[in-house]
């Protein structure tokens, strides 16, 4: 079935230099001085980034042009598992292989969906991630390595399609590992489904394990991984991290990009919280490494990008208003309201992802292409100091 086109945008991750959210314990206020060095690090990041203009508009049509949704059918792969961490460090986790290994050559027919690369303005735009804050109060240092992130947590299917590139080089970055994190349906995040918003640092432990390589991945240094590793501190570090209150982990994984710098996820639509318009956190490692039992070690590889991605309202109202996400009682928040997508948006930049509808109606679920360009000089660094520890049942 031909997917209905809702918006075709290259999408770039733009993060804000200064953000003080509606919702309690999200706020991420940096100092005057700061926040002008890393506007000005973002502004020549995306004089760069305007280099690769053409090749990201081509990444983009290749991974739209290689994925036949009717040849796919588009099939739900929740397996219905139910995910608690444990004290024991154990198990391994693997996660599925992409549904696509490559990109499409871009000789090949565009299906008729998909406009024409040199007509379509949007397709020209240019992405490059600006990474001026902190990753929230809900991100979990080692979590799992995973594609598919659902669980058992209900909502509309869906698939993101990532894809990385390198603005210095104008090439996709292959084995970055790409994580995200997002609320589910009625607002709550895993790990904080009964938290007062607005506590303070974390309560976790880094768990124990030889490091070991991912699947199809690169080498990693060798050696162990002990729970020293996690940061030390008391309630209110971690640049306002909320306690954590349970040990789930839905909505919650990285994975790394291929040779042709893509990584696909399998989702299910975020939902709202009070303050916060739909949103997907987004964070970009390099030279990562992941623990015996499947996790990955946060802090041994080196952090290039922290950001977020939204959708167009058009399509948050079709979805939020139905089904499991109306039995919220979280206050909506629309994209216009949203202060972080207001500073996101800024400048240039683009952080609505481009989507399109799996089959007839959106509840049959969503795909969404996301390019995030990053520049692989750049680093910054996990506030957080919650963590994640144990294994799955």
């Amino acid at each position: 079935m031909v997917p209905k086109s809702l918006s075709i945008t290259v999408v770039g991750l733009a993060a804000l230099a200064t953000v003080a959210s509606g919702h309690p314990g999200e706020s991420h206020a940096l100092p005057r001085a700061e926040l002008h060095r890393r506007q000005l690090e973002a502004n020549k990041r995306h004089i760069v980034a305007r280099n690769c203009a053409s090749q990201i508009a081509e990444f983009n049509a290749k991974r739209k042009a290689k994925r036949d949704l009717a040849k796919r059918g588009a099939e739900p792969m929740l397996n219905g598992r139910h995910f608690r961490r444990q004290e024991s460090t154990t198990s391994t986790v693997t996660a599925d292989s992409p549904t696509y290994t490559t990109i499409q050559n871009v000789s090949q027919r565009l299906p008729s969906y998909i406009p024409s690369i040199t007509n379509h303005s949007s397709l020209q735009s240019t992405c490059v991630t600006t990474p001026e804050v902190t990753e929230g109060p809900y991100y979990i240092n080692n979590e799992l390595l995973r594609q598919d992130i659902r669980e058992d947590q209900e909502g509309v299917d869906l698939i993101l399609d990532i894809g990385v590139m390198d603005v210095i080089t104008c090439q996709p970055l292959d084995q970055a590992l790409v994580e995200i994190w997002h609320c589910n349906a009625t607002g709550h995040y895993s790990g904080f489904t009964s938290a007062n918003m607005g506590g303070g640092g974390g309560n976790g432990t880094a768990p124990s394990g030889n490091v070991t390589a991912p699947p199809g991945s690169m080498s990693i240094p060798t050696g162990t991984e002990s729970s020293s590793a996690a940061p030390t501190g008391t309630s209110g570090g971690g640049g306002g991290s909320t306690s954590m209150t349970d040990q789930l982990s839905f909505l919650r994984g990285g994975y790394a990009t291929n040779s042709e710098g893509m990584v696909e996820f399998s989702s299910v639509y975020p939902g709202f919280y009070t303050g916060r318009t739909v949103h997907i956190h987004t964070m970009v490692h390099t030279n990562y490494s992941v623990a015996s039992n499947g996790s990955i070690i946060s802090h041994t590889g080196t952090v290039r990008h922290i950001g977020q991605l939204f959708f167009d309202d058009i399509l948050n109202e079709k979805i939020v208003t139905q089904g499991v996400y109306a039995n919220t009682t979280e206050t909506r928040t629309y994209n216009d309201e949203d202060g972080i997508l207001d500073s996101e948006n800024a400048d240039g930049y683009n952080a609505y992802a481009s989507t399109e509808l799996l089959g007839e109606t959106e509840t049959d679920g969503v795909l969404a292409y996301i390019t995030i360009g990053v520049d692989p000089t750049f680093v910054t660094s996990i506030t957080s100091t919650n963590y994640a520890s144990g294994e799955l049942e």
